[in-house]
């Protein structure tokens, strides 16, 4: 039986020497949601506000792959829910991928999706990742977060089309729309505008080709993009519609390789702003 591309673990989803931990607890996506949320919390997540985010939690940030993950969870004994050890620091990002690799795992076909939620803040299209994996015929949206928390009136296991935009929808929608481009990004850091949805449609082509890069991670022209940027250079903005056409034209309802993005070159090297100044990062090849 031929395998799907997204049924294999990526270089950040592999779990390494800790396979047999990550399938700890049931299987099924809500037990998954709960098992990740054990151990990982969100700097802005409700656990965050009521016992605050360490520095160590913060340096957690920087961690890029499920093995890196679950390191610390061991390191810090978490597994078993008793210890004195903070939680491992992370984003909607991090969260999501231990899902896709629990999924993958499994053999089940699975994606981070990047994109923008109207139910973190109201009146926000707020930056959120979400992992995507395919049951059966369709491909479903799995908030992790909320799935294991709860506190929204729809189903966390198949997230409405409605409720949140992949970043190529998010994209056409501001083009109709571009008085509401500064409600997409993250609103508690005052970052939103169009620059912010044009560096998530490169992260968004890496993440569907199985590069899952970090939220905040930037390059090629998107290196240019900051919070002050308030128009895009003409080459700049062939370059993401190029983009954005791919992804329209892209099959994404079919769990191979998406023909449309295949050739679109992936960086080696990025430039990341895990809290806030810029720092060169080369990515694993293996």
């Amino acid at each position: 039986m031929r395998k799907s591309f997204y049924a294999f673990q990526s270089i950040y989803s592999e779990p390494g020497p800790y396979r047999e931990i990550l399938m700890r607890g049931g299987v099924e996506p809500r037990s998954t949601a709960r098992w990740v949320s054990s151990f990982m919390q969100h700097p802005r997540g409700a656990e965050s506000k009521e016992r605050g985010f360490r520095p160590e939690q913060v340096a957690d940030l920087g961690l890029r792959s499920v093995e890196e993950i679950l390191s610390v969870v061991v390191q810090r004994d978490l597994l078993e829910g008793h210890s004195a050890q903070p939680k491992v620091g992370g984003v909607c990002r991090d969260f999501a991928l231990l899902a896709v690799s629990r999924f993958r795992q499994r053999g089940i076909p699975a994606r981070l999706r990047v994109g923008f939620a109207d139910y973190l803040v109201p009146g926000c299209w707020e930056d959120h990742w979400l992992c995507e994996w395919r049951d059966g015929g369709r491909w479903k949206r799995l908030d992790v977060e909320f799935a294991a928390i709860g506190g929204v009136s729809f189903d966390t296991l198949d997230v409405p089309r409605e409720r949140f935009l992949t970043v190529g929808e998010a994209w056409y929608r501001i083009k109709d729309e571009p008085e509401i481009a500064k409600r997409f990004g993250v609103s508690s850091l005052g970052l939103g505008g169009e620059w912010f949805v044009a560096g998530s449609l490169l992260r968004e082509i890496a993440a569907l080709r199985r590069l899952e890069l970090k939220p905040w991670d930037y390059w090629g022209l998107s290196k240019d993009l900051s919070p002050v940027s308030t128009e895009l250079s003409q080459q700049a903005r062939t370059t993401f519609e190029q983009l954005a056409s791919r992804l329209e034209n892209a099959d994404l309802d079919a769990d191979g390789e998406p023909e449309a993005l295949a050739d679109w070159p992936l960086p080696t090297r990025i430039v990341s702003f895990p809290q806030g100044e810029p720092v060169d990062v080369v990515l694993r090849n293996s």
